[in-house]
């Protein structure tokens, strides 16, 4: 990720956002780690009042295209996302996270952070770019091999586009 990355808000502009889990590790791999942040989605952005434009969980990152609001950046919505998935999917650790791996009563190797610090935020501006950037998260798990169209890919947002269904309801733009 970019190290100078400059965030415009306060515009009421769309973000398409991404962020990755920690050294790209596939975190998300498995079906119920997929759904269970899907439903964290689900439940800050209710909680939040964000519009919730597109989605893809991926197993080692997630995309968002979001709007501003009056009361919540961006910014705070991925904390909050992040920090609720983290808590969930490795349970309530009452030690701080640091940077490096530890290892568990079985030699396994478990790792302190569950996400990248930063994330990449770009402005949406137009309906072109908002159509550009729908099609490219909604192409990824066909780009990484993970099947073969994107309607085998429940945790996005294609299928609410294509069929009006989907595990979480989207804010059609």
């Amino acid at each position: 990720m970019p190290t100078n990355l400059n965030r415009v808000t306060g515009h009421s502009d769309l973000h398409f956002i991404t962020f990755c889990c920690y050294h790209r590790h596939k975190l998300l791999e498995t079906p119920h780690s997929r759904d269970t942040a899907v439903q964290i989605l689900s439940e800050v952005r209710a909680k939040y009042a964000f519009a919730l434009v597109g989605y893809v969980i991926m197993p080692e990152h997630v995309h968002l295209i979001i709007n501003e609001t009056p009361t919540l950046l961006p910014a705070a919505a991925v904390q909050i996302f992040k920090q609720r998935v983290s808590r969930s999917l490795r349970g309530d650790q009452n030690e701080p996270l640091g940077q490096t791996a530890t290892h568990s009563a079985n030699g396994s190797a478990e790792l302190r952070r569950f996400w990248q610090r930063r994330y990449y935020d770009f402005n949406v501006y137009t309906g072109q770019k908002l159509k550009e950037k729908l099609e490219y998260m909604h192409a990824n798990p066909v780009a990484e091999k993970l099947v073969v169209h994107p309607r085998d890919w429940p945790w996005s947002s294609w299928s609410f586009y294509a069929t009006g269904k989907g595990l979480l309801k989207t804010d059609a733009v």
